[in-house]
């Protein structure tokens, strides 16, 4: 029943309203995908601005109630992307083990040319799932622009971009895979709300600390860096010269639009727009390039996370007193270093703060507001 509602094909009106601006811009399948793409857009936006207040309030009335507006901002868009990141890796593992279609293309070398240029209408639905949350991302970091800065925006906008890539199509094979990097982000939005709720330091934290580094460490160093390595073999095997290789150009969306009321059938579209043609290099740059930049950013963050673990049962090296005044002047930058502030897709993640380190900006923070 659920999988009939979410992989539910596009109404046909949509479908035709948006395939000639679609096709302008490159973006073949998207007609087939836009319901979805517009529903998850929709229902992260109704999460943000109505179930998250209503839930906070309820379940943490004091907690949620006294945050100033821009602490409540950073609540609501923690609990969507605790929502989104949960839901989608469910969907894409589900996906992933289900999609027949996709199974198919990872069985030969033959196969690279669909994996690289094939379109499947499970693959395309997790991805325009992934598509609307990020736009949302993109939306709220442009609105909020002086909460979430301008690294934020940057992050949304380059996954904004990734994601649409594949509606040309263009390595949609791979939308399951690297979606599954999201299984460490639930447990990244645990961490933050347990320092929100004054749970910094309690076993809880710990324990969701574990999972937290663990699923890190397995989805987005392992999984990710060695699926990297596949998608550039496949496409420095098909750069040189795929022409000969490649299935008949798709037939138009237009066309596969049947006369009655019936819907639209996806797996009627015939891959790939680039037939004849030769892969173009500002493509494979601009996939190859954001990924890498992306694996890189996931090597660093995980460096400073094991970095902020350890100061935490560090204790301080006695100082010679030549030294002193050299301590002095670097207290305040150790000081940060030893709170563990780790910005991780733009979240703060305070994986070396003590309860008592925690305890004491509390008491600041009240004094604060009663003053």
């Amino acid at each position: 029943m659920a999988s009939s509602i979410l992989f539910a094909p596009c109404p046909p009106a949509l479908t035709k309203l948006v395939e000639p601006y679609a096709t302008k811009i490159g973006l073949h399948t998207l007609p087939l995908h836009i319901h979805q793409v517009i529903a998850a857009f929709v229902v992260y936006h109704f999460i943000f601005a109505v179930i998250s207040p209503i839930l906070s309030s309820t379940i943490f009335p004091t907690i949620y109630r006294n945050f100033d507006k821009r602490t409540k901002v950073n609540w609501n868009v923690h609990v969507v992307s605790f929502a989104q990141s949960t839901f989608i890796c469910i969907l894409a593992i589900w996906a992933a083990c289900n999609d027949p279609e996709r199974d198919a293309w990872s069985k030969d070398e033959a196969a690279m040319l669909k994996r690289t240029f094939g379109y499947s209408e499970v693959q395309g639905a997790v991805q325009a799932y992934a598509e609307g949350y990020f736009i949302w991302d993109l939306f709220m970091s442009a609105w909020h622009l002086d909460i979430f800065g301008l690294g934020f925006l940057a992050h949304a906008a380059s996954a904004v971009m990734v994601f649409s890539l594949g509606f040309r199509p263009f390595v949609n094979y791979w939308a399951s895979v690297f979606v599954l990097f999201e299984i460490s982000s639930p447990f990244l939005n645990i961490h933050w709300f347990c320092d929100k709720t004054g749970m910094t330091g309690s076993l809880t934290q710990l324990i969701n600390g574990f999972f937290l580094l663990t699923s890190f460490f397995c989805c987005r160093l392992v999984w990710g860096t060695w699926n990297a390595f596949l998608v550039f073999g496949d496409l420095k095997t098909l750069y040189p010269n795929p022409s000969a290789l490649l299935p008949p150009a798709p037939t138009p969306v237009d066309s596969l639009l049947p006369d009655q009321d019936d819907h639209l059938k996806a797996a009627e579209v015939v891959v790939s727009p680039f037939a004849g043609k030769t892969l173009p290099l500002w493509l494979i740059m601009a996939y190859l390039g954001s990924n890498s930049i992306l694996n890189l950013l996931n090597y660093y963050w995980f460096s400073r996370m094991i970095q902020t673990v350890t100061a935490r049962f560090t204790k301080d090296k006695p100082v010679k007193k030549g030294k002193m005044e050299k301590k002095e002047k670097k207290e305040e930058s150790v000081e940060v270093d030893a709170n563990g502030k780790v910005w991780v897709e733009g979240t703060d993640v305070d994986i070396g703060t003590t309860a008592e380190v925690a305890k004491e900006k509390l008491k600041k923070r009240t004094v604060t507001r009663q003053a």
